[in-house]
């Protein structure tokens, strides 16, 4: 069966896969453990392959790149919910 996303169109990535989602957000000191502990109880018991943090040019802002398998099409989309719905976070991709 293939897997579709929330609008019942064909998902275009074959899982499990290698993913990143990318979170943005001022740059607080703690803003990596925010978005951390929003994507982690989504993935596990599995744990992220790898964390990168950029700041902005200025400083003002940074990324939170998490990369991780992800399962299917609806674990990926929880995970994008979750960061949505947290005011700290800006911008996903």
């Amino acid at each position: 069966m293939a897997t579709t996303n929330l609008d019942g169109e064909p998902s275009l990535i074959k899982f499990p896969a290698a993913i990143s989602v990318k979170a943005m957000g001022l740059n607080d000191t703690d803003f990596e453990t925010l978005v951390l502990e929003l994507v982690e109880p989504h993935i596990a018991p599995a744990k992220p392959t790898k964390v990168v943090s950029t700041p902005s040019s200025k400083g003002k802002y940074i990324s939170i790149r998490v990369h991780f398998t992800a399962l299917n099409q609806a674990q990926l989309e929880r995970i994008y919910v979750a960061l949505r719905c947290e005011p700290r976070v800006k911008f996903t991709l």
